[in-house]
């Protein structure tokens, strides 16, 4: 007997979920029943570009509708209230990243749905972009020796002047926020893509971020993993970027970069490069153009990789989610993931209040603001 489909409704209907619901359609078993938005315009829109159920609230929704799942695709500041609101229904949780904005938000959100006994799925889509899932293969596996250092950086922008940071009901003023590619809304990707690509845990931090609400400052986060590498990244949307032509690249996927976002088969003036460096060998990672690049002493060659590339990585996302939910395992990324990329995202902010380096294990919960 085939299993029956899998129904999930989707809980904001901003830009990323038009990126997931592009994906979700070659998801097998999977029904979009319905779709949540306080903007009816924009809920509308999307129902009848994607077919599911309109709905003005959670509370509509969950009343309304038979579900299994819930994907959450709302503004960090909203993510406890929506989960908590699903999982009290029995709904299985996809929440995408990051968790939460404090910690005691996003240790509740873990207890209610272990309390609920329903899986809590923390969306860090870049552990399912081919190029990195590849880079991640040959770095475990030691093909480029001991891993040393590992970097990403976004710079752009088209000066102060234009400088557009997410607003307020994403990141309430006085806490992290900032621009979509800054340290809070993109580098909390890299935070867990490198703890996933060591398989080590963040013994150290300096950093700094923006505070929202506040003039936006170059962002930067040092990390020291307890198997000796060193990451690093570098944000700042309100300059110019020095990347020239030959920089460039074509991406094979739907993409986002200090421009904004680009649809597959566009050209990617400042084309998102993760690096990792070992000690026989290095990697680049230019993960939505979907490439791979080995180098060492011989010199540099492509990889190939899972032709799958954004937006795919959504699709299979769910179809881990899915999985997990279906044979009643763990999830393959947990709320302990999320909760530990979000302890090292603010000893950044600590590091910087205090002005020496964090060990993100002595942070601890926050009291809700």
């Amino acid at each position: 007997m085939p299993e029956p489909p899998f129904r999930v409704g989707v809980v904001g209907l901003g830009g990323v979920a038009e990126a997931h619901l592009d994906a979700y359609r070659s998801v097998a078993g999977l029904d979009v029943v319905a779709g949540v938005d306080l903007d009816a315009g924009r809920r509308d829109a999307m129902c009848q570009r994607f077919g599911f159920h309109p709905h003005a609230s959670v509370d509509a929704m969950l009343e309304n509708e038979a579900l299994d799942a819930a994907c959450v695709l709302t503004p960090a500041s909203t993510h406890r209230d929506v989960t908590e609101k699903c999982a009290a229904a029995g709904l299985h949780v996809l929440c995408e990243k990051p968790l939460a904005i404090a910690l005691d938000d996003a240790e509740a959100m873990r207890a209610t749905c272990q309390a609920k006994d329903v899986k809590l799925f923390y969306g860090a889509s870049y552990r399912f972009l081919p190029a990195l899932a590849k880079a991640r293969e040959l770095a475990r596996a030691g093909e480029i020796g001991d891993v040393v250092l590992l970097s990403e950086s976004s710079v752009g922008g088209n000066g102060r002047d234009s400088y557009e940071p997410l607003g307020l009901s994403h990141y309430p003023a006085g806490g992290p926020g900032g621009p979509g590619m800054g340290l809070v809304d993109h580098g909390i990707h890299l935070i867990d893509a490198f703890r996933w690509l060591t398989g080590s845990e963040v013994t150290s931090v300096v950093g700094r971020g923006i505070v929202s609400g506040k003039a936006p400052v170059t962002e930067f986060l040092l990390m020291d993993f307890d198997n000796g590498a060193t990451g690093h990244l570098v944000y700042n949307d309100f300059t110019f970027s020095t990347d020239l032509p030959a920089h460039g690249a074509f991406t094979w996927g739907d993409a986002w970069d200090s421009d904004g976002f680009k649809q597959r088969g566009s050209w990617l003036s400042h084309p998102g490069c993760i690096h990792i460096h070992g000690s026989k060998a290095a990697l680049r990672v230019v993960h939505y153009a979907n490439a791979l690049y080995f180098i060492d002493a011989d010199g540099v060659r492509q990889l190939p990789v899972t032709d799958r590339p954004a937006p795919a990585q959504f699709a299979l996302q769910m179809e881990a989610f899915m999985e997990c939910v279906q044979n009643n395992v763990e999830p393959a990324i947990s709320a302990d993931e999320g909760i530990a990329a979000l302890r090292v995202l603010r000893a950044a902010y600590t590091s910087d209040a205090i002005g020496q380096a964090v060990d993100p294990s002595t942070i601890g919960s926050e009291a809700k603001k």
